[in-house]
């Protein structure tokens, strides 16, 4: 019977490990993806995504949450990562949206952890739970999809991309990013 449970127990910590959620940086309020945007794909807990680059978003989406995860969503003020600004429970919703932004990042961690009396989120037994990393995805108001992490190692101009994304372009007026465009197209 301990071998059953030890044995439940680890394939219940390798199906966790294997979910996670997608996380929505985007323009448009409303949690619309009409307005462009960023998408952290498959993101781990305690770790906030942020372009890094200054920039703002109305609005933030967290999405394939595991319907067994108590989570805790969190849109992040300031700058990159700064100190929260909005959160909210899953409570066993798959979908959650943060409207009050603007948002310099999101990020997430689960609300069954320890608490310490008195500590802050952002350090839980002397040690940093929100780090800060860029997203994978790079989305246009007309959902071409382009791979932002190669952008961003390929030494592009992120600058002129966030500019293009809030005047509406589209992958027409984008022709030197042709390189990093994905096949799939985002739904919208």
């Amino acid at each position: 019977m301990q071998f059953f449970a030890a044995g439940s127990l680890v394939s219940g910590l390798c199906l966790t490990a294997a979910s996670a959620i997608d996380l929505h940086l985007e323009f448009a309020g409303g949690c619309s993806t009409n307005g462009g945007g960023y998408i952290c794909q498959g993101w781990n807990p305690d770790t906030c995504c942020s372009v890094n680059a200054g920039i703002y978003f109305a609005s933030g989406s967290f999405r394939a949450i595991p319907g067994n995860w108590n989570i805790q969503a969190r849109g992040h003020a300031g700058l990159n990562c700064g100190p929260i600004r909005e959160q909210q429970d899953s409570a066993g919703r798959d979908y959650i949206f943060l409207g009050n932004g603007p948002f310099g990042g999101l990020g997430y961690g689960f609300n069954n952890r320890k608490m310490i009396r008195g500590a802050t989120l952002n350090a839980r037994d002397g040690e940093e739970t929100e780090g800060c990393a860029q997203p994978d995805v790079l989305y246009l108001p007309d959902g071409t999809q382009y791979n932002y992490t190669a952008i961003a190692e390929a030494g592009q101009a992120t600058e002129e991309l966030v500019s293009l994304i809030g005047s509406g372009a589209s992958a027409d007026d984008m022709p030197s990013f042709d390189v990093f465009k994905l096949d799939e197209k985002l739904v919208l």
